[in-house]
């Protein structure tokens, strides 16, 4: 079982750490005033509980023949068997649904028939390798 961690964008880091600080400050000055309204003291806890889990929770593994990743409460599997490509991406308008990512620079992984996938491991020669060792007819481009 080989575990990656995300790589992580400067910009995209400021900006998610700078939201949960901005929701920590809102949270500690109602309370301290006095105006607690539940309903958006909740909405902004959770908000900010779930930034913090995806910042602090972005990862790949690959065990047996899946390759496993999870971003927070994102959280899935693929099967390496079934990845046909392996394409290097890099730009903030990544063309793909699922990014369970950190970072603008990364892997588009094309499985199935029209299913992708965009992902940023920081060893990415030694993600690839690992992956080529599972399945050798994967293309890399």
């Amino acid at each position: 079982m080989n575990r990656f961690l995300s790589t992580k964008n400067t910009f995209t880091i400021i900006i998610l750490w700078g939201i949960v600080l901005f929701f920590i400050v809102m949270l500690v000055l109602n309370f301290t005033k006095g105006n607690v309204p539940v309903i958006p003291m909740i909405i902004i806890s959770l908000v900010t509980a779930f930034v913090l889990w995806v910042l602090l929770d972005t990862r790949y593994v690959i065990k047996n023949d899946f390759l496993l990743y999870r971003s927070g409460p994102i959280r899935g599997s693929v099967a390496i068997s079934k990845i046909k490509s392996i394409k290097h991406y890099s730009g903030l308008n990544v063309p793909v649904m699922l990014k369970p990512a950190l970072d603008t620079k990364g892997f588009i992984i094309t499985y199935n028939a029209f299913d992708d996938l965009f992902i940023s491991p920081i060893q990415s020669d030694i993600f690839i390798a690992e992956m080529k060792k599972i399945n050798p007819q994967i293309e890399v481009i």
